[in-house]
């Protein structure tokens, strides 16, 4: 039993050190086609089975170390979601990593998404999507220890549209044109710092950015971002990160 009453995971068993995510947004059905590989690290001797956090996910499969892994998904909870209980094909002694990989698809109503049409966004030429998973919404986009005790960096790659520019609660690292779809860009980004799942963040649209600083600079559509850039001109004075300004903007 978890001793956060908000999720289910095993975090007295288990912690998760690290997430590596590839996210494939598709606008037309409001939905991500994804995958997570959790690094995580056995608490106990003879570790073998551990719970995550989900809500409203399409699990396609597990596995651990690239061994398929069974799993079940429990009742669902009115607030918690539905526990993840996945078994691994061996077992783990205490200290030891094993990487736990799950494919899945998220709902279209994800409580942690915000799907905008076209003409809800300034710009009223191209979707928006931006992300809330404050306080336990994080489980409706990634399967995870959802609570603030487990703390991890991550990784992610995220492919979008062309016509559209991804930004997360991390440092970018680079993009490319989706090897899958040329119609379709990759972006992606590391978070070296070790975070709770609910720091997880991410904005698609049609975004441009502005200088405010030597490491400060603001996102937004065309419309507002000049007007955003005046309003956080003296953000760099303060010594806010990009990290802060980002999601103060969202």
């Amino acid at each position: 039993m978890s001793p956060d009453p908000c999720s289910f995971s095993s975090v007295t068993r288990c912690v998760t050190k690290h997430l590596n995510l590839s996210l494939h947004l598709d606008f037309d059905r409001h939905v991500i086609r994804a995958k997570v590989a959790l690094t995580v690290e056995a608490l106990e001797d003879r570790f073998s089975a551990l719970t995550l956090d989900t809500r409203d996910l399409q699990i396609v499969s597990v596995s651990a170390n690239g061994q398929a892994a069974s799993f079940t998904l429990g009742p669902k909870h009115s607030f918690k979601g539905t526990p993840l209980d996945i078994t691994l094909p061996f077992d783990l002694s205490r200290g030891q990593h094993v990487i736990v990989e799950v494919t899945y698809e998220t709902s279209p109503s994800a409580t942690a998404l915000q799907w905008l049409t076209p003409a809800q966004t300034a710009g009223k030429k191209h979707p928006y999507l931006f992300s809330q998973c404050q306080a336990h919404h994080c489980r409706s986009m990634v399967p995870c220890q959802d609570t603030p005790s487990v703390k991890h960096t991550y990784y992610a790659q995220v492919s979008v549209p062309k016509d559209l520019v991804a930004v997360m609660s991390a440092v970018r690292d680079g993009q490319e044109v989706d090897p899958q779809d040329n119609n379709r860009i990759i972006y992606r980004f590391r978070q070296p710092v070790p975070m709770p799942s609910y720091l997880i963040a991410i904005v698609v649209g049609a975004l441009e950015s502005r200088e405010i600083g030597p490491r400060s600079r603001v996102w937004s559509e065309k419309e507002f971002v000049d007007k955003a850039a005046f309003e956080f001109s003296e953000v760099s004075h303060n010594k806010l990160s990009e990290k802060h300004l980002i999601k103060t903007l969202w």
